[in-house]
């Protein structure tokens, strides 16, 4: 049978744990709602007899990049209390 401390202990840093995971995802979810709002708000229109041209993937924007590493470290931060 296992200790009830034991359990106890381990119950506490499950929910230490969550709080991290939580406050992570507070910190997360207005960069990714702003991310999401930019690309809406980028896409370009097209007359109708426009032709979209291919997205070449060696282009590199350095401005969202740049962005969500700066979100990403402050939520790894925040994962790292």
């Amino acid at each position: 049978m296992k200790d009830v401390y034991e359990i106890l202990r381990q119950k506490e840093l499950d929910v230490s744990r969550l709080q991290r995971e939580v406050e992570a995802l507070r910190v997360a979810a207005p960069l990714l709602l702003a991310e999401r709002e930019a690309e809406d708000h980028n896409q370009p229109t097209l007359p109708d007899s426009a032709v979209p041209q291919p997205i070449d993937p060696q282009a590199k924007d350095e401005s969202p990049q740049q962005a969500q590493a700066s979100g990403w470290g402050r939520a790894k931060r925040w994962l790292g209390r």
